[in-house]
């Protein structure tokens, strides 16, 4: 995640906005080391004009930040919502817009109905649990940037911390 976030930051510094994260966009660069990502498939990628905000409806159902769903415009908030969608989905092994159609997943990741059993929350730690809420955040001016994300205590925690 920390990888993923890291190039997250160098693309957004660079004023793209890749609109299009989802685990099959994410590829591990070598089979002797799982901590060495890279992000794939920039066909829906885009450049940021200075205070401009993106029309174009795009991304995957149950990974698109909800900005993208409303036609309201957005920027590179939007990259973080998914990123949020992917580390949700790699702590809990489940998804967070679930449906039985297209239809019902998109609505319920249009008005960002993110829920957290607590089958599957309990054993998950506060401050996971914290970053992913507030890479979750429905409003993009409220969302957690990438810089923050990586100062988020999560990752700064100590290894005891982790154990505890």
């Amino acid at each position: 995640m920390r990888n993923m976030l890291e190039a997250l930051a160098y693309i957004h510094k660079h004023k793209v906005v890749h609109r299009d994260l989802k685990p099959e966009n994410l590829i591990l660069a070598s089979k002797d080391n799982d901590y060495d990502l890279r992000i794939a498939d920039f066909g829906l990628a885009s450049f940021l004009k200075q205070d401009e905000l993106l029309k174009l409806r795009c991304g995957s159902p149950g990974y698109v930040a909800p900005e993208i769903l409303e036609d309201t415009g957005y920027n590179e908030s939007s990259d973080i919502f998914s990123a949020g969608v992917i580390l949700y989905v790699l702590l809990t092994g489940r998804q967070v817009f679930r449906g039985y159609n297209l239809n019902e997943i998109l609505l319920k990741n249009k008005n960002c109905d993110v829920e957290y059993p607590a089958k599957y929350w309990q054993k998950i730690s506060d401050k996971a649990k914290d970053l992913v809420s507030k890479m979750l955040t429905k409003d993009p001016a409220k969302r957690i940037t990438t810089e923050e994300a990586l100062a988020h205590s999560w990752f700064t925690q100590d290894e005891t911390e982790i154990n505890d």
